[in-house]
Order: structure tokens, then C-alpha cells, then sequence
């Protein structure tokens, strides 16, 4: 693989990331208006951690793991500020989850 496809394939692969990322965001935070990345990197531990904030508020910042166990697919995995803590749902559900639930939902539509 050349390197201009390599890099197209790691940029095609975190796009995907960031849309589970703001996915799982849409569903469990109240009030959720947008979400800004800052950073990508790899865990030396496992897979890759992205980080960033929602509202367009650096306090309410997250890091989300994306790991082997998970087939490299973020699912729910994340850290977040206390700020951010408290604006989740009781019952957050995984990116999973929600996937589950749309298709449902879009199979009751037909």
C-alpha cells in the first residue's frame, strides 16, 4: 500500500471513529449541540484515543478509547470532565445499542 493510500484509509477510518464518537454523543448528552475533536493518538496500551470537547465547551471534554476488544469500533469506551459527567442520561446506551435501535426503528417504517 502506498503512502497516500495508507493515509486516505487511516483518515477514512477516523472519520468513522469521530461519526460513532458523535453518535453516541447525539443520544446520551443532554442538550448536545456539537462535538470538536483535538486529538488523535495511539494508545501504547491498546487500539487509539481520541479526544475532545461538546457544546463548543473545553470543559466538557471527553477521551474516547477505541481498543481491540471492541474490533478497533468505538462503542462507549470514553473518559469524561466532570462538567460532561453530568449532562449524560441515566441509561447511556453504546454506539451498539443505538444502531440496534435505529435499525429497528427504520424496519417498523417499511
Amino acid at each position: 500500500m502506498k503512502y497516500d493510500e495508507k493515509k486516505a484509509a487511516e483518515e477514512k477510518y477516523y472519520n468513522q471513529q469521530k461519526g460513532r464518537i458523535e453518535l453516541f454523543m447525539k443520544y446520551n448528552v443532554k442538550g448536545y449541540k456539537n462535538t470538536h475533536f483535538t486529538k488523535i493518538e495511539r494508545n501504547p496500551m491498546d487500539g487509539y484515543d481520541i479526544s475532545g470537547y461538546v457544546n463548543s465547551d473545553k470543559d466538557k471534554s471527553f477521551t474516547a478509547g477505541i481498543r481491540s476488544t471492541e474490533d478497533f469500533q468505538f462503542d462507549g469506551d470514553i473518559t469524561s470532565s466532570n462538567n460532561l459527567e453530568v449532562l449524560y442520561h441515566n441509561n447511556i446506551k453504546s454506539v451498539s445499542e443505538i444502531k440496534k435501535e435505529q435499525s429497528k426503528n427504520e424496519a417498523n417504517k417499511n
